[in-house]
């Protein structure tokens, strides 16, 4: 990867080369020493100081569930149950869990009961999972306590008990559990356990919206569009069912692009637009972002002109500046000025979070929500391949 002299008065740091693990824990883990096999995985799955590549954690989470860890089965069986890194295999994610779950650690109790909710619908398995439900939630687990809630609004696995229901709900929604805000929500809505009550329902709604959570942005136009405990307003109902059909409480998260914190504000002034666009003639990296920025940002769209900045972006993340590496992931997610690809948009995210930029996790499990397991691990091995090209190419 090579990084290019910058005519601005601003200094980037472009990315380097990830440093796997230090020495001893590199060398711990080859010896068969599970914490360190454990620390390893973790990071490959993470993508800290290397590549994000979930085939590489699960095979050190293999080593070291061999040795009877049981945080490293339970990782391996998550992986299994997705699909990410290795073959989708339910039985052996379940043999996993299971095995993980002997520890009686609230993670893992969750997590198994999850699985077997989510895998097996006969009264049986759902009974399991609603007891597992419960031993996680009364060791404080509140995703088990809020699991634990709908299975007994609906009658699954355990008597229908919407008292009981409401009463896990509200203990998480003190919290700020964004689930359980809705969830609550929806029982004053129907007056299930609770006195009907929409104005509460419509404060429980808002406040789960603003976490983020696309079911409460719904039932939050839905209240607006009949006027049930809020004015009546179809304008804000259609904002709300459009902000929730696209799984963002501000669409403003994912439909701008990011700009780079560490430079100073674009120019706006015609001789300092014209200096800047000279020197991303030139080839500066940094001028290339802030061009493509200032075209790609502006609200009246040119196909020629995005196509155009989105190849400046392109130089520039293949220079080594992070920020044009999320951009550029932007782009091929929202197909704009590039041909939408969501592998080429994760693989560029991963390279982002690998050459440090701080928002790459958030994005990623925001797009990544709309992948399949096959495309996000072609899109680490792509990832992990473009990274060993660039430090190849390294004096």
């Amino acid at each position: 990867m090579r990084g290019l002299l910058c005519p601005l008065a601003v200094v980037i740091a472009f990315a380097t080369a990830p440093v796997l693990a230090q020495g001893d824990l590199l060398a711990a883990a080859e010896a068969g020493d599970p914490a360190a096999q454990l620390a390893i995985a973790e990071r490959f799955e993470n993508g800290d100081g290397v590549v994000q590549n979930y085939a590489r954690a699960a095979q050190w989470y293999d080593r070291a569930a061999e040795t009877g860890n049981r945080e490293a089965a339970n990782r391996l069986g998550r992986l299994y149950h997705a699909g990410l890194g290795v073959p989708r295999d339910l039985p052996r994610a379940i043999a996993l869990l299971e095995r993980a779950a002997e520890s009686g650690k609230a993670g893992h109790l969750y997590d198994l009961a999850l699985v077997i909710e989510a895998a097996q619908t006969d009264e049986a398995a759902l009974t399991r999972a609603a007891t597992l439900y419960r031993r996680a939630a009364e060791a404080g687990h509140l995703d088990a306590a809020v699991s634990l809630g709908v299975l007994l609004q609906n009658g699954k696995g355990v008597a229908q008990d919407f008292a009981e229901a409401a009463a896990l709900y509200q203990r998480a929604a003190d919290t700020g559990h964004a689930r359980a805000l809705n969830n609550l929500g929806l029982l004053f809505v129907r007056g299930d356990g609770v006195p009907q009550n929409y104005e509460r329902a419509a404060k429980l709604f808002k406040a789960a919206a603003d976490k983020g959570l696309p079911e409460a942005l719904t039932n939050l136009g839905v209240l607006y569009e009949n006027g049930f405990g809020v004015p009546q307003s179809d304008d804000l109902a259609a904002a709300y069912y459009r902000q929730g059909g696209q799984g963002v409480a501000d669409p403003q998260q994912t439909d701008h692009l990011i700009y780079d914190v560490r430079l100073t504000p674009p120019p706006t002034d015609e001789a300092a637009l014209k200096d800047l666009e000279k020197a991303a003639r030139a080839g500066d990296p940094v001028a290339e972002f802030q061009v493509a920025y200032l075209v790609l940002e502006d609200d009246l769209r040119d196909p020629r002109r995005d196509i155009r900045a989105a190849l400046m972006m392109h130089r520039a993340a293949e220079a080594g500046h992070a920020p044009a590496m999320a951009n550029l992931s932007l782009l091929y997610f929202r197909g704009l000025g590039v041909p939408q690809d969501f592998v080429l948009g994760q693989m560029w995210l991963v390279l982002a979070g690998t050459s440090g930029f701080d928002g790459a996790a958030g994005l990623s499990a925001h797009w990544s929500g709309k992948m399949t397991a096959d495309q996000i691990n072609d899109a680490q091995a792509r990832a992990e391949k473009k990274w060993a090209e660039w430090q190849n190419e390294s004096p």
